[in-house]
């Protein structure tokens, strides 16, 4: 058992030296339509896996849109280089994006236009407005209605904005009550027919909604 230990040992720091690889034929794979230029995806992986001299390799992963990067050699001695990239699925503030492996990447350049909700509030608070804006979305989906971005405004505030401009205020404490709350108005709007030109809905109150619309303030 020890011998076979030292022989894995030894393959291991043997397979280390090889990994400076020779950059000879060399062919990329995408497992779909990139994201990113893939000329810029081509050079930052070339870079990251030849260039030793680069002290930002741990970066790469947090500051690029390079989620994985993996190597094989075929028959011909031909590198194939495959990349996947970060899966976003939701905007942050300063250019940033929250991935579905729940990693905040930062990758610094042009992409193609993404459709995506924004989430504004403190790095760990992330994960959170992002369940809460799910949960929201599946009561406005009963209108048709997306949710475009979700906020943490200090404190216990919470405010979020639908794809029509309207704005809907809750506790972070009480945002379940509340969310129950929004739904049971929602039914009631769609059962009586009556649908007001609504723009901002504040559900922070114990036992009541306030509502504005166009030339309309009420209570319910």
């Amino acid at each position: 058992m020890r011998y076979l230990f030292l022989i894995l040992i030894t393959f291991i720091i043997g397979c280390t030296k090889e990994n400076h690889m020779d950059q000879g034929s060399i062919s990329f794979e995408f497992s779909k339509e990139a994201i990113s230029s893939i000329d810029l995806i081509q050079d930052q992986t070339t870079s990251h896996l030849f260039d030793s001299n680069i002290d930002t390799k741990d970066e790469l992963f947090s500051k690029s849109w390079i989620s994985m990067i993996k190597t094989t050699q075929n028959f011909n001695r031909e590198l194939v280089i495959e990349v996947e990239e970060h899966k976003p699925i939701a905007k942050l503030n300063e250019g940033r994006f929250f991935t579905q492996e729940g990693r905040i990447i930062e990758p610094g350049n042009k992409v193609k236009q993404l459709d995506l909700m924004k989430l504004i509030g403190a790095d760990s608070d992330i994960p959170l407005l992002l369940d809460f804006s799910i949960s929201l979305q599946e009561i406005l989906n009963l209108k048709g209605i997306s949710v475009v971005e979700f906020k943490h405004i200090g404190s216990d505030f919470l405010e979020a904005e639908d794809h029509l401009g309207t704005k809907y205020s809750f506790t972070k404490g009480d945002f379940r009550v509340q969310l129950e709350r929004l739904e049971e108005f929602i039914l009631f709007e769609l059962n009586s027919g009556s649908i007001d030109d609504i723009r901002y809905i504040d559900l922070r109150y114990k036992n009541a909604i306030a509502v504005k619309g166009n030339n309309m303030e009420k209570s319910t």
